[in-house]
Order: C-alpha cells, then structure tokens, then sequence
C-alpha cells in the first residue's frame, strides 16, 4: 500500500538520485563533462524509473550508493519514504546495511539507530524496537524522539506503568505529551486495580489522574463505578451526570446505566435536568442526546416527547420517516431506534475509524480522546 501516487513517488526518486549522483561526482553548478563516465546500472536505474518500476530502479539505486558522508542523509530519506509506504522490510535492511558499515560515524550509527527502531515498530516487532528505543535515549540529542517512541511501544504492549514512566521522563526534559495523556495511563492503571478488588489503590489513581487533569471524565466513570461497588448510589449517580456534562459523547452507554441507578419517582426529574442541559448547548447536542434516549428505549417518556418530536421533525435525514400525525410518533420513535441499534456510533475524528463501541484509545491510530458520537441513520 503506498501513499504516495506513483508519479509523485517517481519524482521523489529522481531527486533522490540526483542527489546520490551530485554527491558521487561532487557536482556543482556546472553538469560534469564526465556525465559518461556513469555507471551503466545509474542508466538502467534510470531506466526502470522512467518505465515505472520504482521498486526496481531503488534496488539498483541501492546497490549503488556508498555510506559515505556524501550520500548517508540519500540512505535515511530512502528508508524514511520505505517505512511510508509499509515496505518496512526494505527499511529495515536499508538501516541494517548502514550499521554493518564499522566506519559509520557515531552520529550516522545513532541516528540509524533510531531509524532502525522506527522501522520495527512500524512492523509491529515490539520488543526489538524498545530494546533499540532504550539504548538511543541514553544519547542526549536523540533522548526526546527516542523516549516517546518507547513510550509508544508501551502503550502497544499495554504497560502502563512503563508508558506513564516514559511520560513522566519526558516531562523532565519539557518534551512530554498533554497532560491528559498521563491521565489515561493512571486510568488504565485504576481500571487493573479495579478488576483485582483493590479499591483503595484505584481511588489513589484516579486522584492522581485528576491531579494531572482537573475535570477528567473517565476519572469520574470509574470512581463512580467504585461508589456504586461500595453501595454509594448517591455519589455515583453523581460523578455520572459530571462525567456526561464533561463528555456528552458518553450518553449512549452511560444514559441507561444512570437511570438504573436512579429512584424511579425521581426518573422524570433528571430526564427534564438533561434534556434542558442538553438544548441550552445548541440543536446538535439535543439530538445527540435524543438519540441516546431513543437507543435507551425511553421514547415514551413524558419529559421528552416534546424534544424528541422537534429533533425528528427538523432533522433533514429524520424528516423521511417523520409523521406530522401525532398517533405515528411512537411507529417512528421505534423505527428510528431500530435503526440506531444497527448504526456505527461512534468514530475518531483523527483517522475515521468507526465502531459501535466507545475507545478513549482508538485501536486504529492509538489517539487519546479522540472518538465522538457518530449515530448517523441510514434508511432502509
């Protein structure tokens, strides 16, 4: 798969050659009279080139360059636009060949290194990459882009403790992520304290997260999910309206699961509290939360029939399935929310992958807080 369009990738190449070719005869501004005295495989690289073969004239370009300070920054881009395209092998052997050299300068080995270890964790091979992360951060100029390449690798393995370390490391040297980063590796931390009944260490995680992020959401689900272990309904109830007041994106789980926990005298009253909070946020949080009311099967609720009618009624893809008599509402309500029990709710506005489930770590790009509410319907 590349990402370059093959033109695109072409010209690319061709710069690179000219750049091998100035630093092998040590052009200036004039073309040398020796143009003839090119190696024939230079004219055959060139050759595939112009023919489209790309991954052939590389080759042979390859094959050709010496490691030698003239050429050495041609090898990194090459490697580089290899791990772009996913041709990690290509990389891989590129930066192999550069290090076997033994008169490789030490800054070249170190920055090989790094190219190196970039080239494994694009392939997924883990632990050769953090090896390689861990020796290259103990060089000075490198130790930032290093550190957070680790601490990449360890939110691949799913080490949080290390990747909260690295965090921390990198915050020393003013060259840390967002804060809210570290949030989340406290909350992943929590939620293992969580699942092993310790309770006492969760709470003292989710205290530092909201140390590292004030009003924090997730901090407030799981603490709500300890009070409601600790027979706490109260509190739960309500870091869940905080946590759905910081996160409305939440609604679609989390709705039902507050209204479980809620006095069924008391249901009316906090639907009202949430539908007015929802439309004093404008039209689109107001169907935002219609939607998670309907999927919740609470269509039928007093508070919010007046809501629900002026979402389907004005929304242009609702408008097809809205009828103006009002003895169809609830036909329409239940259609719209068979449909909604099939749509993708939820997608990440970094890289668009989309799901029906919620990820504050989105498993495609691994961007942090980056997935929103995405229940668009489609009529059958």
């Amino acid at each position: 798969m590349t990402d370059l369009p093959l033109l695109t990738w072409g010209l690319v190449v061709a710069a690179l050659v000219l750049g091998i070719l100035a630093g092998h005869f040590g052009w200036g501004r004039r073309w040398p009279a020796s143009l003839k005295q090119l190696h024939p495989d230079y004219l055959a690289g060139l050759d595939y080139l112009v023919t489209e073969q790309p991954d052939r004239a590389l080759d042979m370009f390859l094959k050709l360059m010496d490691a030698n300070a003239d050429t050495i920054e041609t090898h990194f881009a090459l490697g580089s636009l290899y791990r772009r395209r996913g041709e990690v092998e290509r990389a891989i052997r590129i930066h192999q060949n550069l290090l076997a050299r033994d008169a490789l300068a030490t800054e070249h080995r170190e920055q090989a290194l790094l190219a190196l270890a970039q080239d494994y964790l694009c392939a997924g091979l883990l632990d050769r990459a953090e090896g390689l992360f861990q020796q290259v951060s103990e060089v000075p100029r490198l130790r930032a882009s290093a550190l957070d390449a680790l601490r990449l690798v360890y939110e691949r393995q799913h080490d949080w403790q290390q990747a909260l370390g690295a965090h921390r490391q990198l915050a020393r040297i003013k060259a840390a992520p967002p804060r809210v980063v570290a949030a989340h590796y406290l909350c992943e931390l929590a939620t293992l304290a969580i699942e092993s009944d310790d309770n006492v260490e969760a709470r003292r995680l989710l205290r530092e997260a909201r140390d590292e992020v004030r009003q924090f959401p997730r901090a407030a689900l799981l603490r709500a999910q300890i009070a409601e272990r600790d027979a706490q309904p109260e509190l739960a109830i309500r870091l869940l309206r905080q946590a759905l007041a910081e996160s409305p994106e939440l609604l679609q789980d989390e709705l039902p699961h507050l209204l479980k926990l809620v006095e069924p005298q008391a249901r009316d009253a906090v639907l009202s509290d949430l539908v007015a909070q929802a439309a004093s946020r404008g039209f689109g949080e107001l169907k935002r939360f219609v939607f998670a009311a309907i999927a919740a099967n609470l269509a039928g609720a007093a508070p919010l029939r007046a809501s629900i009618e002026a979402v389907i009624s004005q929304d242009a893809t609702l408008q097809a399935v809205w009828r103006a008599d009002p003895a169809q509402y609830d036909r329409t309500a239940h259609e719209i929310g068979a449909l909604l029990a099939h749509a993708e709710k939820y997608r990440c506005n970094e890289c668009g992958y989309s799901g029906r489930s919620f990820y504050w770590h989105c498993p495609a790009c691994h961007s942090w807080d980056s997935f929103e509410t995405h229940a668009i319907v489609k009529l059958r």
